[in-house]
């Protein structure tokens, strides 16, 4: 098989976070909502490797997008888990909607270094506005629905003046997933 090292690494990393996804499934996390349709195409997509010869080159360039996508959600659901939490996913559940705003803020900075056009100004926005987050999850402080506003003025000022359409990857992927069949009711 040509791509078998991306698939096997999937595998590995499925047992690696079973217990943290298992969690958050139990859980009926927003954590696990803000990538649920990635982890449903891309778990639908290896089940396809192995069963359907129709398993094609968009496939893989899918699988391995949303796979890429997911480590690094789970490895920033992680560090926030041990660092801001304790370990504690009861408590980080119950600051989900919090800890989404930090993840958005991480995914917008993400975006940016995507970029041909890099800009180091918006970048500097964007890591300012995410420690400020840390910080009052860190302080057990309040953090009031101005912030997510600020948030979402902030990424449409700067795709705005980079003239960049930003589409978030879950929903992407939920129309990935609707085209495959497999949308979840």
């Amino acid at each position: 098989m040509e791509h078998e090292l991306i698939y096997n690494e999937y595998a590995g990393w499925l047992l690696e976070h079973e217990e943290l996804l298992s969690k958050l499934k139990q859980l009926d996390s927003l954590l696990l909502f803000r990538f649920e349709n990635v982890l449903n195409v891309v778990d639908h997509l290896y089940n396809k490797l192995i069963d359907d010869p129709t398993y094609n080159e968009d496939d893989h360039d899918n699988f391995s997008f949303g796979f890429h996508y997911l480590h690094t959600q789970v490895e920033e659901i992680k560090k926030i888990l041990v660092n801001l939490y304790n370990n504690d996913y009861l408590a980080m559940n119950v600051d989900a909607k919090k800890v989404n705003l930090l993840l958005n803020t991480i995914d917008f900075q993400h975006e940016l270094l995507d970029l041909e056009n890099y800009d180091a100004q918006s970048m500097e926005q964007l890591l300012n506005f995410e420690t400020l987050i840390i910080s009052k999850l860190t302080n057990k402080e309040k953090i009031d629905e101005t912030l997510y506003k600020q948030l979402d003025d902030m990424s449409l000022q700067i795709f705005k003046r980079l003239n960049i359409e930003y589409y978030p990857i879950d929903s992407i992927f939920l129309e990935i997933a609707d085209e495959l069949g497999i949308i979840k009711e």
